[in-house]
Parts: C-alpha cells; sequence; structure tokens
C-alpha cells in the first residue's frame, strides 16, 4: 500500500524542484510557476537565473533578489544585489521595478511590490506593507 503513495510524494517532490536549464539555455516562461505549498518561484532554470522570453527564451543570470539568503547560492557565488528603497524584484529576479499603484497587477503575495497609499499611515500595520496589500494579485 505504500508504493502508491511514494509514487505520488515522489511526483510533487519533482514539480517542486528547480530546473537545470544554465544560463544560455533555451526556456520558456510557459514553464514559470509558484511551489503551492511554499510559493517559491520555479522555472526551467537553475535558481540562479531565469527565463527571458524578451531575449527569446534563454536562461539569464538573475539581475536582482528579494531575499538576504536566496536560494540556489552557495557561499563562493556572486549574488545579485537587493533592490533600492521605492522598488522591488519581481519573483524571477528580472531586474529592480517600480513600486506599483493600487489596482496594478502584482505577484502572488506580494505585498512588497504595492506602492503605499495616500493615507499609508492610517491603514498601515503587522498585517501589510506600509498600509498596501497585494491581494488576489492586484494591488490595494
Amino acid at each position: 500500500m505504500l508504493g502508491p503513495r511514494l509514487l505520488v510524494f515522489s511526483a510533487l517532490c519533482v514539480f517542486a524542484m528547480a530546473g537545470t536549464a544554465q544560463p544560455g539555455s533555451t526556456c520558456s516562461t510557459a514553464n514559470d510557476r509558484l511551489d503551492p505549498s511554499s510559493h517559491k518561484f520555479l522555472s526551467e532554470c537553475t535558481d540562479q537565473s531565469f527565463c527571458s522570453g524578451i531575449v527569446n527564451g534563454t536562461c539569464v543570470p538573475r539581475q536582482c533578489r528579494r531575499d538576504e539568503f536566496p536560494f540556489g547560492f552557495g557561499p563562493e557565488d556572486a549574488i545579485p544585489s537587493q533592490c533600492p528603497v521605492g522598488t522591488f524584484c519581481p519573483d524571477e529576479g528580472s531586474g529592480c521595478r517600480p513600486l506599483i499603484a493600487v489596482g496594478g497587477a502584482c505577484q502572488l503575495n506580494r505585498d512588497e511590490q504595492c506602492a503605499a497609499p495616500a493615507d499609508w499611515q492610517d491603514l498601515s500595520s503587522t498585517q501589510n506593507f506600509n498600509g498596501s496589500i497585494c491581494l488576489h494579485s492586484v494591488c490595494w
């Protein structure tokens, strides 16, 4: 009886693994996704790169990071910088972008992508980021 359960678990683990395509390899942004359990960004490319549709579906090195200690980088690896105040790094690490205005599209659970509303001081709490929230992929 453990056989089928192990098979299902193994299939889920494979889905959650990062890609293996190295920078310069071909890829498809259609295969970009979030791990359903951890919400970690996954693509065909390694953790140190992302699939750029702009560069004809090619894995290119990440240009930014959102985490202090990003996945897939060792102590000897050059780690991309974090974005300055007023900007954010998208899940794929494709470069710093300006904060998104209220009503604009944001990535899943990424409150820090949203610009603060005019009355941010009244709305700010431990439940949001400077009074803004990314809810159903829209900045509020």
